[in-house]
């Protein structure tokens, strides 16, 4: 689902306030924003909550191992046995104190990224959620049970105060979209177990929701942590920007569409969609559609939404699925709205600027799709 990406370049205040609404941004920028990111602090390179509590476990356990060990081996047996006693009283406040530190400043990044894009989002009228789904999965699991209760249920806390967006996120997970890792699962765990250590491997952040051109939306990125390979190479976090329509009528039918750069999403529901075929012979050479309706998927997926969501995608990879009273989106590529990452190459101004266009690319895709169903916004 995910992979490798190149930024779009940022466009100039001038352009970006011509579009209806967004005059003013820079001001807020200037006397808000920017004063909020010179104080900013970097982000973790992993803000992953499972691995805030387990990598620190598993450090502390390396760690026990070498004085084991070393111990074992200048003492003898006596030295085996007072490794064990100090690996009883010394690892678990060890983990926990590691843990903090992590889980401290998850908490404060989700209160700064609120602070930064609430005002932006607020005056083009949309509503900014830093956390879109809460504390659902391992975090929402752990914070019941578990070694790291105490832990789990401040992050949890945290996480369900910056919440929002439940019904686009349900939706999201239904279209087969939100990509959830493969988990060994150790012992017989029950099913809402399972379902909650893999949803804890992917992260959803920067939600932006709202009523645009008389449809409601809302977007959110997927993340998935930075994960080892097996021969010891860590791959950098992946990215996905997901973009959720509520559309004003039911769909009879499910129609998935996906560029050529990338595989089918929900391999399994192959055997009951067809591929169609399209208008453009043009997009026929980098689309890739199905569905059980091929009326209705040509009604949906016109040459104009699809040439929206080149724009949108910038080069990358994506997908779509249109089911039931949902139509979303989700596209590979960078972490969008990540200001203050060194990585990106943007100073914090042109980072700003580059948010800025690419909620707008959001928006001219919504009142595409709008235009589909006949909405007059």
């Amino acid at each position: 689902m995910f992979g490798k990406s190149r930024q779009p370049q940022p466009k100039s205040w001038e352009t970006l306030e011509r579009r209806d609404g967004f005059a003013g941004l820079r001001e807020i920028t200037e006397q808000d924003t920017l004063r909020k990111l010179e104080k900013s602090k970097p982000r973790l390179a992993d803000p992953s909550p499972v691995n805030a509590l387990y990598g620190g476990g598993a450090f502390v356990g390396v760690s026990g191992l070498v004085l084991l060990i070393f111990l074992s081996s200048v003492f003898g047996g006596f030295g085996f046995v007072l490794a064990i006693l100090i690996g009883f009283f010394m690892a678990r406040p060890a983990i926990e104190k590691i843990a903090k530190i992590q889980i401290d400043r998850m908490i404060a990044d989700l209160s700064f990224r609120q602070s930064v894009f609430e005002p932006l989002a607020h005056h083009i009228g949309l509503r900014y959620v830093a956390s879109p789904g809460g504390g659902e999965g391992i975090v929402a699991q752990q914070s019941k049970e578990g070694l790291f209760q105490a832990s789990f249920k401040r992050l949890h806390e945290a996480l369900e105060e910056f919440s929002g967006q439940d019904d686009a996120v349900a939706a999201a997970r239904a279209s087969g979209l939100v990509e959830l890792a493969t988990v060994i699962h150790i012992g017989n765990a029950d099913e809402a177990t399972k379902k909650a250590r893999e949803t804890g491997l992917t992260r959803l952040e920067d939600g932006f929701a709202g009523e645009h051109a008389g449809l409601h939306f809302d977007a959110f990125e997927v993340v998935r942590s930075p994960r080892r390979t097996d021969d010891g190479t860590v791959e950098d976090a992946e990215h996905a920007l997901l973009v959720v329509l509520e559309l004003p009528r039911p769909l009879q039918s499910t129609t998935q569409l996906r560029s050529k750069k990338i595989g089918w999403h929900k391999p399994g529901e192959a055997e009951r969609l067809e591929r169609v075929r399209l208008e453009s012979n043009d997009f026929e050479d980098d689309f890739r559609v199905r569905s059980n309706d091929q009326v209705e998927a040509r009604f949906v997926f016109t040459p104009d939404v699809m040439a929206r969501l080149i724009d949108l995608a910038h080069g990358e990879p994506f997908r779509a699925t249109a089911q039931a009273d949902h139509l979303v989106f989700a596209l590979e590529g960078p972490n969008r709205f990540d200001l203050t990452s060194p990585d990106s190459g943007l100073d914090s101004d042109a980072a700003i600027r580059l948010a800025i266009q690419q909620i707008g690319e959001m928006l001219d895709l919504v009142e595409t799709v709008a235009a589909v169903f006949g909405i007059d916004g």
